[in-house]
């Protein structure tokens, strides 16, 4: 009984406190949205990246999980929109190192919504390691 007290009470903050204009996606009954996952080749000033390096993708407010490049690729970026405004978002790509110094991509990513998972094969490239 407390536990759905307590449930009905944060369901009701949320709800007051949302922005109609940008309202979260996420439900009780799964992921807000199809996400679309990125892979590709990555280069740091023309050559292929080391591995073990740290990429990510911003769009919105929201980041995507941390990967770590393998033989000159990343794989599995995966990006889902938790607020309708992220649904048609700009996506950035960035490598980060052990400090937190990071460097964007050279290339971005203009989100659209889709039906399914949608797979995204695209080469970036950065021109330094952070």
């Amino acid at each position: 009984m407390k536990k759905l007290l307590t449930t009905l009470i944060f369901l009701i903050l949320m709800i007051g406190c949302s922005n109609s204009e940008d309202e979260l996606l996420l439900s009780l009954d799964g992921p807000p949205a199809f996400p679309h996952v990125f892979m590709g080749n990555a280069y740091v000033n023309g050559q292929p990246i080391k591995e073990g390096i740290v990429i990510y993708a911003e769009f919105g407010n929201s980041q995507s999980e941390i990967v770590e490049t393998l033989y000159g690729r990343y794989l599995n970026v995966l990006v889902a929109p938790k607020y309708k405004s992220e649904l048609t978002a700009e996506v950035n790509f960035y490598i980060e190192n052990d400090k937190g110094d990071k460097i964007k991509a050279i290339e971005s990513y203009k989100l659209s919504k889709v039906n399914e998972p949608y797979v995204v094969n695209m080469s970036l490239n950065f021109r330094r390691y952070p």
